[in-house]
């Protein structure tokens, strides 16, 4: 499992383990790891698309929903999650704490 994100390298290794951290949506064939959208009180979904090696991030709330999911590049992915570090190393410990619970 992926360590806690406290440089952009530790980001990369998160992408490299995504499929075996994330859950899987088989209706819609991508796996997904979902953390808060602070800035809007929400949750932020990253997506991967194993067949096409597509990036995408979606988020919603009770007082909102992205129109659709935003295709990111892989600069823009590591933009993405280094901003939204505080958040991801929030789900990756619970997600941590669960696995260890669960054993």
């Amino acid at each position: 499992m992926s360590r806690v994100l406290k440089s952009k390298k530790d980001i990369e290794q998160f992408l490299d383990d995504f499929v075996r951290i994330s859950l899987y949506d088989e209706q819609g064939n991508k796996h997904y790891f979902v953390f808060e959208d602070k800035k809007r009180n929400g949750q932020w979904a990253l997506m991967l698309n194993e067949g096409t090696k597509i990036w995408t991030i979606h988020g919603k709330s009770s007082t909102y929903c992205d129109p659709g999911e935003q295709v990111l590049e892989s600069t823009e992915i590591v933009q993405f999650i280094w901003k939204n570090r505080g958040s991801v190393n929030k789900a990756l410990r619970q997600k941590m704490e669960f696995s260890v619970e669960k054993a």
